[in-house]
C-alpha cells in the first residue's frame, strides 16, 4: 500500500492515548502520515511523542446535541480537511462519526466510523436519543464503512436501518496487546496479603458502569468475608450526566467498604495484584479493562451484557452476573472466593488463552490496514 494522509478523529485525546496507541504507531511505522483530530485535554501533549501530528479541535463540545455548536464543529471539520485534504478519515465516538462523515463526504474524502458503544444517549431513552438516531442514519449513509465492537451494536444500527448492513463490520474491539503490554510475565506481584482476597474495580466512576452495585455487593461481602478487600481505580467527576460525585466517593472509603486508588497511568501493577478484576458495568461497546484483565491472566466476573458477555466464558474464565442485580453480583463474588487457587488460576489462564486468540492487537491492525487499503481507492472518485 503507498503511503497515505490518515486523519483519525475522536472526541478526547485521552482515548487515543488509552485505547489506540498500537494503532496509531503501526500506521506510522507503515510511512502513512497520521494525523489526530481531538480537543485539548491533559493527554493531548502525549500524542505528538507517537509521531503523529495532532490538530486540536476547538468546537468539539462532548455534553449534548446543541444545534449551534454542533454546526460550529461540522464546519471546522470542513476547514480542517479543505486544507489538509487527507486520503482516509477514520472516526470514533457519536459526533465525529456524525460531522466529521458529513464534513468529509463534502470533499469524496472515504471514512470510517467506529461506534465504539451506544453511550448515554442510547441507554437512556428521549428527545435526545431520537434527534442522534436521525442523525447517524443520516451520516452512515454517506460513510464507507461502519465498524461496531459487538453484535448487539451492530444488530441495534441495521435492524433500524441506521446503517446499511453491507457497510457495517464487528471488529474484535480496539485490539489487545498481549505479548509486549498485558502480558502477566513483564510485571511484578508482590507478596503482600496472602491471606486477602483483593476484588479490583477499573472504569471511569460512572453509575452506568454499575459502582453502586459493586460497592453495594462489597458491603453484604465484607460482613461474611472480613479479609475480602475491594478496590477502585479510575476517573472521578468525568464529564458525563452518570458520574459519581467526589462526596459519594469519600462516603464509601469512610465507611470502609472500598479503597480508591485514584485514575493510575499504568493499571498492570494494580491487575497483577488482584485476584479478580469485576465490571458490572449497564453496557460497554467492548471493555477495554476486560480484555487486558483477562490478557494479564486475571478471572472476570461482569455483567451479562453486550461488550462484557463477549469476553467471558461463563464458569470457564470467569462468571457473568445479571445487570443492576447486587444478589447476581454477590453470588458471584462467593463463587469466586470460594474456588481454590488452582481453579482460579486455570481461570485466568482461559481468559488470556482467549485474548491472545480473538482479540489480539495484531488482527485489529490487519482490518484496519486491508480496509484502508480498500477504501483509499474511492477518493475522488463520483459517489
Amino acid at each position: 500500500m503507498n503511503a497515505l494522509k490518515i486523519c483519525l478523529v475522536s472526541n478526547t485525546a485521552w482515548s487515543f492515548v488509552r485505547f489506540r496507541t498500537d494503532v496509531i504507531t503501526s500506521l506510522v511505522k507503515a510511512n502513512h502520515e497520521v494525523l489526530l483530530l481531538a480537543p485539548e485535554d491533559e493527554f493531548a501533549g502525549q500524542l505528538v511523542s507517537l509521531g503523529a501530528r495532532v490538530i486540536l479541535l476547538k468546537s468539539l463540545s462532548r455534553k449534548g446535541l446543541n444545534p449551534v455548536k454542533d454546526m460550529m464543529l461540522y464546519w471546522e471539520f470542513r476547514r480542517i480537511y479543505a486544507t489538509e485534504k487527507p486520503d482516509v478519515i477514520i472516526q470514533y465516538t457519536i459526533k465525529p462519526n456524525i460531522y466529521s462523515t458529513l464534513a468529509a463526504r463534502h470533499y469524496k474524502i472515504p471514512t470510517i466510523a467506529v461506534v465504539t458503544g451506544l453511550g448515554y444517549a442510547f441507554i437512556n431513552k428521549g428527545f435526545v436519543t431520537f434527534v442522534a438516531r436521525k442523525l447517524y442514519r443520516s451520516a452512515f449513509r454517506k460513510a464507507n464503512r461502519v465498524w461496531f465492537l459487538n453484535h448487539d451494536d451492530f444488530d441495534f444500527f441495521v435492524t433500524r436501518r441506521l446503517v446499511n448492513r453491507q457497510k457495517a463490520l464487528i471488529i474484535p474491539g480496539e485490539g489487545i496487546n498481549c505479548l509486549d503490554t498485558f502480558n502477566p510475565e513483564l510485571v511484578t506481584v508482590d507478596g503482600e496479603g496472602s491471606l486477602t482476597f483483593k476484588f479490583l474495580f477499573i472504569g471511569r466512576l460512572l453509575y452506568d458502569k454499575g459502582i453502586a452495585e459493586y460497592v453495594a455487593a462489597g458491603r453484604q461481602i465484607k460482613m461474611k468475608y472480613p479479609n475480602v478487600t475491594f478496590s477502585i481505580v479510575g476517573y472521578l467527576n468525568v464529564d458525563n450526566p452518570t458520574a459519581v460525585q467526589e462526596s459519594e466517593l469519600d462516603t464509601w472509603v469512610q465507611e470502609g467498604w472500598v479503597s480508591y486508588l485514584g485514575a493510575v497511568t499504568d493499571v498492570r501493577p494494580v491487575i497483577a495484584n488482584c485476584d479478580c478484576v469485576v465490571l458490572p458495568s449497564y453496557r460497554e461497546g467492548m471493555s477495554t479493562t476486560l480484555q487486558e484483565s483477562a490478557a494479564m491472566s486475571k478471572p472476570l466476573i461482569a455483567t451479562n451484557i453486550a461488550g462484557c458477555k463477549e469476553l467471558i466464558d461463563d464458569g470457564r474464565s470467569g462468571f457473568l452476573c445479571h445487570v443492576k442485580d447486587v444478589d447476581s453480583l454477590v453470588s458471584c463474588m462467593e463463587r469466586m472466593i470460594n474456588l481454590t487457587p488452582t481453579e482460579r488460576q486455570s481461570m485466568g489462564q482461559n481468559g488470556r488463552d482467549k485474548m491472545i486468540a480473538e482479540y489480539s492487537i495484531a488482527r485489529v491492525i490487519s482490518i484496519y490496514s486491508e480496509t484502508i487499503a480498500e477504501i483509499s481507492r474511492f477518493k475522488d472518485r463520483p459517489q
